[in-house]
């Protein structure tokens, strides 16, 4: 059998050595990592549900008592003081300190084993568009494969192993936190995990077929056969043992490997195929990554061929990790028992740039993972509400796996005094709706969730002598505590406004809407300091720190797109120098604060919006130069490979996006942040909001044309935008869109 090299995909001659350098598959609820020596390779098995209770405790302290007197302090005193006050108010009432979230970990190991000493003519290939992971090589003048990839229809793996002789292993993990048993049977290998800290569990079923002859060995067994061999495996949790499922082996079913693979197939090719971008050449498509990236390195230059490659392993990767949820830190794959920051949901930056691509790219599906764990963790969300700021409705935690409440926190993370947290994961409730259209989910869950959040500004907010509502306490996330943070202002304009619009598209009425709009007319104004830049912090005596990885004060740039050039060119200079400022005291500072990936991809999600195209090239080189990607490209969270950490991998084809084709507030904007080393190319599928479909989009740049099919699901008035080439009489030219009729808009780029 043939090793074809995948165009959509990636392949290596070189030895994944590291789990983190493995290649991926996932279905959504269960992923799949394959890495190690062809001679003794690992298969390690994950589900979304594996979160290992650890016996920490997660309750909540009761600070509400104690605001006002901290609120006092602040004002007299100062944050520090503050933060004191409450650390010790809070061990007075049993709180353990920071606490990490229960981490991600693995379910299972399973080595796979050969008879081999020696090989040559090594390669391993992921797919894309199937999923299916697969390597080849020879030993003494003969070629052996292996085939796998998790199944979207039976929820199984499947690994497939060409005739030979194979010592198939599963390892029985050696952690306090949890007890397992391995039974090996006939064919099949079953183990029970129950959780000792917790309850819940889970099981793992893996059987072979094709009639080997086995014998027995710890765990396993030696297999030896002269057809294919199939492993067929399972992980099923549970959460308490009365939930248990019925554990039993398939009766008289048997699996075809090409069958459920084109089953497969099926449903996973439409789903990547829904956008595509297509700006490489066919044959630099089919090159070794690491060719492609030692490459780019010598010549300092950005390859097409890499940007499609990691636009399509943006995409991949919230496929395979968003389903019964959403990605978490390391999308929905984990080698270890001890992930950085527990591989948990984190939510003060990192899984809102996983999903931020999902909307644009048509993979809505994706979302109801996102919203229905944010239902799950809405009761921790109001106990943190209730408990340390004694209001009604929610504030979301910053870290998240089992539970929502709140716990990640101490004088030097105050995490507790960020409260925008709920209203940032309610962009994407009103986001869903302006892509869909939905109103049957703006009435159900948009309506109600923020509602929720609303409800804590009502009870949290206070007034200052002139009328303006004061956030206090108040953190801009990781850089500093001072009251009126910019970013909770911007997240509370954007939860009130949507919450009023909401109510006006379904024409409903209530005494609330009046509540709300009053909030918002008494929200502190954004400032500007003497450097001309927007402030973080909205008080005059708190000074900027620009040398930080976060962005969380152009939240109105990146995310609400709450103002622009137009309608407010005074504010929008102004962010734009705070953004310059952090562009030179941080990402483009070698001596800078931490490299982070997510950081980078805030950048590029602000460099979009500001029209900054050397800059985008500039975040991309700096992605390659710095290694910040494994083999199958999925990303790290430092430089080096360091922390295998997927965030930057659910950005990265929205930055493509907006770079290409990107609407808020009217405007269609064309090309308005397209690096020079793409002159050339075509995308199809992009989605946008207010219903709207971009079925291809080409663009020549030396021929100075665009030509644009674009949809409308609804009749609409839109403004075309070319700030890279204001000099084509098309920049602000008005289009009209009739309702579900295809339009060709053809641009011309020159005068």
């Amino acid at each position: 059998m043939e090793h074809s090299i995948p165009d959509r995909g990636v392949w290596t001659s070189t030895i994944a050595s590291i789990w983190e350098d493995g290649f991926v598959s996932g279905n959504g609820i269960q992923g799949a990592i394959l890495y190690g020596e062809p001679t003794s390779e690992t298969w390690i098995g994950n589900h979304c549900r594996l979160y290992l209770p650890q016996g920490n405790d997660f309750t909540v302290p009761n600070l509400a008592p104690y605001l006002e007197e901290t609120r006092t302090i602040i004002r007299t005193q100062g944050y520090e003081e503050a933060l004191t006050f409450q650390y010790e108010k809070a061990k007075e009432l049993g709180y353990s300190g920071l606490t990490m979230s229960d981490p991600y970990h693995p379910g299972f190991h399973l080595t796979i084993a050969t008879n081999h000493s020696t090989y040559k003519n090594y390669k391993r290939s992921l797919d894309y568009r199937t999923g299916e992971i697969v390597v080849s090589y020879e030993n003494e003048g003969s070629a052996y494969m292996r085939r796998g990839f998790v199944s979207r229809c039976t929820n199984k793996h499947y690994y497939w192993l060409s005739p030979g002789t194979y010592t198939i292993q599963l390892a029985k993990y050696e952690n306090p936190y949890m007890h397992q048993d391995i039974h090996v049977e006939a064919q099949m290998i079953h183990s029970h995990v129950s959780y000792t800290k917790g309850d819940g569990g889970y099981d793992i079923s893996i059987s072979m077929q094709g009639m080997p002859t086995t014998k027995p060995v710890e765990n396993g067994y030696i297999v030896s056969n002269k057809e294919p061999l199939l492993l067929v495996m399972e992980i099923t949790p549970y959460k308490r043992g009365n939930e248990r499922s019925i554990i039993r082996r398939d009766i008289d079913t048997t699996y075809n490997y090409e069958e459920e693979l084109e089953r497969h197939r099926t449903i996973h090719q439409e789903m990547i195929g829904r956008v595509q971008l297509d700006i490489a050449q066919d044959n630099d498509r089919l090159k070794d990554i690491w060719s492609i990236v030692d490459k780019a390195k010598q010549e300092k230059t950005v390859p097409p061929e890499w940007i499609e490659k990691m636009y399509d392993a943006g995409r991949y990767m919230y496929i395979c990790s968003a389903g019964e949820l959403t990605p978490n830190l390391q999308g929905i794959w984990t080698g270890t028992f001890h992930p950085a920051w527990s591989g948990d949901f984190t939510f003060d930056t990192n899984v809102q740039l996983s999903i931020a691509g999902a909307l644009s790219s048509g993979l809505w599906e994706g979302l109801e993972g996102y919203f229905r764990l944010i239902k799950e963790l809405i009761p921790g969300f109001r106990e943190n509400a209730k408990k340390y700021y004694g209001c009604r409705g929610i504030m979301a935690s910053a870290h998240s796996s089992n539970t929502g409440n709140h716990v990640h926190w101490n004088p030097d993370w105050p995490l507790h005094m960020w409260t925008c947290g709920a209203g940032w994961l309610g962009h994407w409730y009103m986001a869903y709706y302006r892509f869909t259209g939905d109103k049957h989910f703006l009435r159900e869950e948009v309506i109600p969730y923020l509602e929720e959040v609303a409800l804590f500004y009502e009870d949290f907010l206070v007034k200052d002598q002139d009328g303006t509502y004061r956030f206090t306490p108040s953190y801009s996330a990781e850089n500093g505590c001072a009251d009126n943070a910019t970013q909770d202002i911007a997240v509370a304009k954007e939860v009130l406004s949507n919450l009023i619009e909401a109510y006006q598209i379904l024409q409903l009425s209530s005494n609330k809407l009046v509540v709300w709009k009053e909030i918002i007319d008494h929200l502190p104004a954004y400032q500007i300091n003497d450097e001309g830049a927007l402030k973080e912090w909205l008080i005059p005596e708190k000074d900027e720190n620009y040398n930080h990885r976060h962005f969380s004060h152009l939240y109105p740039i990146f995310q609400s797109r709450e103002f622009n050039e137009v309608s407010d060119p005074t504010l929008w200079q102004a962010a734009r120098t705070a953004f310059d400022k952090r562009l030179d005291a941080w990402l483009l500072n070698e001596e800078g604060d931490t490299s982070s990936t997510h950081g980078r991809m805030h950048s590029a999600l602000c460099a979009t919006q500001f029209s900054m195209p050397d800059l985008i090239e500039e975040i991309f080189h700096l992605l390659i130069e710095k290694d910040c990607f494994f083999s199958s490209l999925m990303m790290s969270h430092y430089n080096n490979r360091e922390i295998f950490n997927v965030d930057g991998n659910g950005a990265l084809p929205q930055v493509v996006h907006e770079m290409l084709i990107d609407y808020s507030n009217e405007y269609l904007t064309v090309l308005g942040a397209l690096p020079s080393i793409l002159p050339k190319g075509k995308i199809q599928g992009v989605r946008l909001m207010n219903q709207m479909i971009v079925n291809e989009m080409t663009w020549d740049i030396n021929k100075q044309k665009v030509v644009i099919s674009i949809e409308s699901m609804v009749a609409q008035h839109i403004i075309v935008r070319l700030p890279l080439f204001q000099q084509s009489e098309h920049h602000y030219s008005k289009i009209y869109l009739q309702k579900n009729k295809s339009e060709e808009i053809s641009i011309h780029l020159g005068r």
